[in-house]
This record gives structure tokens, C-alpha cells and sequence, in this order.
């Protein structure tokens, strides 16, 4: 059977990203989901989340700030993204209770997987016994998600539901610009509009890119002008 390992890890080669903070995060309209986040990972607050919305709105982004902050408040944490996770035996979630907080990611991808739910509502009725948090993400709202059992779907609608509504372009700029200040460089209105001109509009495509254009023009010694970042592109094609 899968279980956790003498260290009190799961069995994946599961780790943080570096960057996943939420002074990393631009909330613009997901305000009130992003205080609710930290207040629950930070002191407990609500002892149930959910956060929903499509691709590239930064559920994992998240979810990992979530763990991030706990365990610098000295609170057990642990991120469990269920793309990976569903290659497990389920039984893994037997000792995940001890943790103060626990943050299931994309749980849309159990539908159909009744062991697995069965292991997440477990898992939910264990931590709300020993007071602890739980946060899920997934596409759609848990009464939408097809193949989920009605108990989990129930649980996963017991604290606050928020909807992740997707950045406007002037919001993705600013977004832009924030973490390029962060980075210590500056990003040009005209550079960061062609970026979402050029490039995939989710923010994580974004933001992967914006880095990588960082790390280029400090080889180059050039800073982030509109020839520059033209040139580099095209040699990326």
C-alpha cells in the first residue's frame, strides 16, 4: 500500500514553486478569494475554501502561497495536486489530517474515480474533526463537477465558494509591471503590450515568459525594449 514515508512525505516529487507567493500575485478582481486564502492559512480563519475558475487564473499559484504562508507561521502544510495524486493508492491520504492545512489542487480530476473520492471526503471529516483547513480548486463550481459523488461535492461546497474571474488585458499589464518591479527591472507599456499581442494570454504563460526575457537581457546587458524583445522572440519561433 502507498503511504506516507518515514519523513511524513507522499511518495512524489512534490515541491513548492519558488515564486509561488502571494506577494507574487496580482488578485485584482479575486480580492476577497485571495484575503479569505490567506486569513485561512495564516490563522485558520474559515475551515473550508474553494476556489474555481479555467486554466491559467492561478488556482496553483495559489494554493502553493497558501502552504507557503502556513508553514512560515510555523503551521503544517501540505500541497496535493491531484494530477499526480491519482497515481497514487488513495490510502496516502490516511495521515493527512495532522496537518493544519491542506490544499488539494485541480480536484476535478477524481471525477469518475470513486476510491479517490471517497478518500477526499474521509480526508475533509478528519480535518474539520481536529480543526484544521482545507482548500480544493477545480474548473467549475463542486455541484458542477460531472461523476462526483454527492457527499464530496456537498463537502466541497461547505465554506466559501469563489469564482476566479480571469484578468482584463489592462490588468495583465499591471500585473506585468508589478513583477518586473519585484524582479528590479522595468517593463515598458509598449513592450507589455505587445507581449500579449505576441504570447498565450494566460498569466502563467505570461509570467514564464516575462522571466525568461529577464534572464536574457541580463546576458545581453540590455534592458527590456521593444527591438529587444522583438528580436528575442523571433529567434524563439
Amino acid at each position: 500500500m502507498s503511504k506516507l514515508d518515514d519523513t511524513g512525505q507522499l511518495p512524489l516529487p512534490i515541491s513548492l514553486d519558488v515564486g509561488a507567493t502571494f506577494e507574487n500575485f496580482y488578485a485584482g478582481p479575486n480580492q476577497a478569494a485571495v484575503e479569505a486564502l490567506q486569513k485561512l492559512a495564516a490563522e485558520g480563519g474559515e475551515r473550508a475554501l474553494f476556489l474555481w475558475g479555467g486554466d491559467g487564473r492561478g488556482k496553483s499559484h495559489l494554493l502553493q502561497a497558501a502552504c507557503r504562508l502556513a508553514t512560515l507561521g510555523g503551521r503544517r502544510a501540505i500541497y496535493l495536486p491531484m494530477s499526480q495524486a491519482v497515481l497514487l493508492d488513495p490510502e496516502v491520504t490516511d495521515n493527512l489530517d495532522a496537518y493544519a492545512l491542506v490544499c488539494v489542487d485541480d480536484v476535478h480530476r477524481v471525477a469518475g474515480i470513486e476510491p479517490w473520492q471517497r478518500a477526499l471526503f474521509a480526508l475533509f471529516n478528519a480535518l474539520a474533526e481536529r480543526g484544521h483547513g482545507f482548500v480544493a480548486t477545480a474548473r467549475t463550481a463542486p455541484n458542477a463537477i460531472k461523476r462526483l459523488l454527492p457527499d464530496l461535492a456537498s463537502r466541497l461546497a461547505w465554506g466559501p465558494v469563489f469564482q476566479l474571474a480571469a484578468l482584463s488585458d489592462e490588468e495583465k499589464i499591471i500585473a506585468l509591471k508589478q513583477r518586473a518591479a519585484r524582479r528590479g527591472f522595468d517593463l515598458p507599456q509598449d513592450t507589455a503590450q505587445f507581449l500579449l499581442k505576441r504570447q498565450q494570454r494566460d498569466m502563467h504563460s505570461l509570467c514564464a515568459t516575462l522571466d525568461a526575457l529577464d534572464a536574457a537581457s541580463l546576458v545581453a546587458q540590455r534592458k527590456l525594449t521593444l527591438p529587444f524583445v522583438k528580436s528575442w522572440l523571433d529567434k524563439k519561433v
